[in-house]
């Protein structure tokens, strides 16, 4: 969210095309489903499925400067009205932002999730009539990259109503780079810094605030989007405390940023956490795309069928899924049938699993996914892997036997 504002609340102000200063109109800004909406009379005389730029300023905030902005209402008569929506908002007190040049090495982004990660308890001693709160700031350099990552907690006190005092919890996650990077480059760290959030927590969210320090004005400015790629998640793939798995982050961090065979694969995982899937059986087969990305990258025996893959990693597959001997060695090759029903579209393949089956057999892939992809990296402690294991089989095992009883119908 952009500093100050309030997502319930509209704002008024004056909007202009940058090519074009003189011809200045009235905008009501508003919000609508996490986008930022511009209604106005401003419109070019060419027609336009959208306007490149826009810039505009707003009683109190500031300078905006509206990138890519789509026109999703347009009506003409004695007057003509648009409603434009920006895919990128930049706001500055004092200057125009101008993204053609822009560039940033310095910028954190404040996200709720990181607060509930981290989480340190804020608490009021009557005797002492004092609050006890306690802020963390940790650094995490990743050498090879020059990239330096500071994880933060704080908390945010403010007055309401003059009546009360509200103090939140609040976590940010800081980039700092060597050198400059375009406004996308940043965007993109922050989305694989999110990767991992979601490897190690098991969640997202969308940021509260996303902020760049100007490298002209030595200030920080804000920038607003919809952040809809991990954020939709509503899966709690893993849950760890941040106290107990802080020693494993920096190796991660190094693997997730700089290491190319790590990024790939971790990719290919994270699309089970991105939106909604259609089906089960769609989920199932990005889970099998996954752990095929992890053998062709990972594994020192040369190319073999999939039941042969699975079987060669047959110890964490027996740990997390705690299969009895002869469901084991149907296991393997029980995938196969299913993978090519569903791939091939191969209807002779009898005997596959259901769609109630796929979704934990989905799961159970991407446990043991994650387990192997971290077990590649120096540093990554024990005591992290055995989360996967642990809350892999309390899924796959525990959680498949209860949503099997929940889910069956006594009509069939």
């Amino acid at each position: 969210m952009i500093n100050g504002f309030d997502k319930n609340k509209k704002y008024y102000g004056e909007i202009w095309f940058a090519d074009n200063e003189d011809e200045r109109q009235f905008c009501v800004l508003s919000f609508k489903e996490d986008k930022i909406w511009l209604e106005t009379n401003l419109h070019s005389k060419q027609r336009h499925y959208k306007e490149p730029q826009i810039l505009g300023s707003f009683t109190g905030v500031g300078y905006f400067t509206f990138i890519d902005c789509r026109i999703q209402y347009s009506s003409t008569g004695i007057t003509e009205t648009r409603i434009y929506a920006p895919k990128y908002t930049f706001v500055s007190d004092k200057h125009f932002i101008n993204t053609q040049t822009l560039k940033v090495k310095d910028f954190y982004i404040d996200n709720d999730v990181i607060a509930k990660w981290v989480y340190s308890n804020v608490w009021y001693d009557s005797l002492e009539d004092k609050l006890h709160r306690k802020e963390l700031a940790d650094i995490y350099d990743l050498t090879e990259s020059g990239l330096k990552i500071t994880i933060k907690h704080f908390q945010n006190i403010k007055m309401e109503k003059h009546t009360s005092l509200r103090i939140s919890n609040r976590g940010a996650v800081k980039f700092e780079l060597p050198e400059p990077v375009t406004i996308l480059e940043a965007m993109s760290l922050y989305d694989q810094f999110q990767k991992v959030l979601q490897l190690v927590f098991g969640r997202s969210a969308k940021f509260r605030r996303f902020c760049f320090k100007c490298i002209g004005c030595g200030e920080y400015k804000d920038l607003y989007y919809d952040d809809t790629k991990l954020t939709k998640s509503t899966s709690t793939f893993i849950h760890t405390s941040y106290e107990k798995i802080k020693d494993s982050l920096e190796p991660i961090f190094n693997a997730a940023f700089t290491d190319d065979k790590f990024r790939f694969c971790l990719d290919r995982l994270m699309e089970n956490f991105i939106g909604t899937h259609t089906s089960h059986n769609k989920r199932f087969t990005n889970s099998i795309s996954a752990y095929e990305a992890y053998y062709k990258n990972y594994s020192k025996v040369g190319k073999t069928q999939l039941d042969k893959r699975i079987k060669e990693n047959d110890k964490i597959f027996k740990r997390i899924g705690d299969f009895k001997d002869d469901d084991w060695t149907s296991f393997p090759k029980k995938v196969v049938r299913a993978r090519d029903y569903y791939i091939h579209s191969n209807p002779d393949n009898k005997g596959i699993y259901s769609e109630f089956e796929l979704l934990y057999i989905s799961f159970l892939f991407d446990y043991v996914i994650a387990f192997l992809l971290l077990s590649e990296i120096d540093g990554v402690k024990p005591d992290l892997l055995n989360e996967y294991i642990k809350q892999g089989k309390s899924t796959f095992v525990d959680m498949q036997r209860t949503n099997a009883i929940l889910g069956s119908n006594p009509l069939t």
